[in-house]
């Protein structure tokens, strides 16, 4: 599967309506149990089937919503994510399945199935697909409009961002759902056969339904997103974000669409990242705490696919679709952005494989890292927020760790602690430099 797709929601998606067909399976078994398709149905058998899919739907689509918040927490926002998404879903399933029914029972009664006359499984087969292809698009399209009308209200906005442009949201749920409705419609009848029908095969059937409904809900929208932020250090590390819209808010509040929660240094409204044709700018609001891309503080910047942004402790790299990832040449630093540092004495300095030059103090020591207050900053993954230092005695230098993840290399050897020589090789993570003093 594609590095792009954000597997995680794809995943809870799928569970949360694989979840729901099977709770929502007990009412329609309940109704439907001891009847069979060429049986004359009384008004109470219309109305308790029309109650039972309608309780069915609501359950898939509410499961599919509260999903949104991929945590397997049952949180206040779950619970008024599922109530709104079981809520609109239900509404909207009762005219869907009348409209299904008169479609299947139509397309029946052209197969030959009659009263007490069962007919070919082909047309059986064939209205299943269409009518449960209606109902999907109906779910799908209900867990878009469900979206919607949560972004109005605070506390339900989507963990991924989704909801940041409804409109197209509810068109790609009612693909997903159209699509997921053929594949369980199709598997439904199937699993009948095989199994020679009864309740078991009802349950694995209704389950798969909501399963590929879900599935593909999730799926549709993955394929179809432009751009998108993955959390790479943080609370929510391994977390998507898809951005669409031509506005999206990133903060501590729960009102933004990109949410980054449990760091005192993210604020409320800390950036905004706005699209303007096939640009994405971010800017940052922050003006304390500051909005960091590849290491350097922004007022605002145009992003470029595969840069990183930092808010507090959290680093996000931003991602677009059908972009190449940049390609870095051996032993060179990512991106590496130096902070403003004091005029060298005796002119010790690194340099890059691009030839860049990093001044190194004299009599004092540079320290080396990811975050803002070091001598040099780089912006680079690899590096640790406090990472190395270089000190100056008399005229000569040492490099010492400071207690890296990915360590600090002289000459090619890991080291706690060296001497450095000109024309030494330095490694700082990934970063790479050569020692002239």
């Amino acid at each position: 599967m594609n590095s792009s797709i954000n597997q995680r929601e794809l995943i809870y998606k799928a569970i949360a309506g694989l979840v729901g067909g099977a709770i929502g399976w007990l009412p329609v078994e309940l109704a439907s149990h001891g009847k069979n398709l060429t049986d004359v149905m009384t008004g109470w058998d219309v109305f308790f089937a029309y109650a039972t899919m309608a309780l069915l739907s609501g359950m898939i689509g509410g499961f599919i919503l509260a999903s949104d918040e991929q945590k397997l927490a049952v949180t206040s926002t779950t619970i008024r994510r599922f109530a709104l998404g079981f809520v609109v879903c239900l509404l909207l399933a009762l005219p869907a399945n009348y409209y299904s029914n008169i479609v299947f029972s139509s397309i029946l009664n052209y197969g030959g199935w009659g009263m007490g006359h069962p007919g070919s499984i082909a047309y059986l087969v064939f209205g299943r697909v269409l009518s449960w292809m209606m109902m999907g698009t109906m779910l799908g399209a209900g867990v878009g409009i469900a979206g919607f009308l949560g972004s109005a209200v605070p506390g339900l906005r989507s963990q991924t961002g989704s909801i940041n442009f409804p409109a197209l949201n509810i068109v790609k749920g009612a693909a997903g759902g159209w699509i997921g409705g053929f594949a369980g419609g199709l598997v439904f009848d199937m699993i009948n056969q095989a199994t020679g029908g009864g309740l078991a095969s009802r349950l694995i059937g209704l389950s798969l339904i909501g399963f590929a409904i879900g599935l593909l809900i999730g799926l549709v929208q993955e394929l179809t997103k432009a751009a998108w932020l993955t959390v790479e250090q943080g609370r929510l590390k391994g977390r998507q974000f898809r951005l669409e819209g031509a506005r999206s808010s990133i903060g501590r509040a729960e009102e933004n669409p990109v949410g980054l929660f449990g760091d005192s240094a993210v604020q409320a409204r800390h950036a905004v990242i706005e699209r303007s044709g096939n640009d994405y700018v971010v800017k940052g609001l922050a003006i304390a705490d500051g909005t960091f891309v590849n290491g350097e503080r922004i007022e605002s910047a145009t992003l470029r696919d595969g840069d990183r942004i930092r808010i507090g402790t959290y680093e996000l790299s931003f991602h677009l679709r059908g972009v190449k990832p940049t390609s870095r040449i051996e032993g060179a630093p990512s991106r590496v952005i130096a902070a403003p540092t004091p005029s060298a004495a005796g002119g010790a300095m690194l340099v890059d494989a691009t030839g860049r030059s990093f001044p190194i103090a004299s009599g004092r020591g540079t320290r080396i890292g990811r975050a803002t207050d070091n001598d040099i900053v780089l912006g680079d993954s690899s590096v640790s927020r406090h990472h190395a230092a270089i000190e100056s005695s008399n005229g000569s230098f040492r490099m010492r760790d400071l207690g890296s993840q990915n360590g600090t290399f002289v000459r090619g050897e890991r080291v706690n602690e060296s001497p450095l020589r000109n024309g030494d090789a330095v490694r700082v993570g990934d970063a790479s430099f050569t020692f002239r003093a």
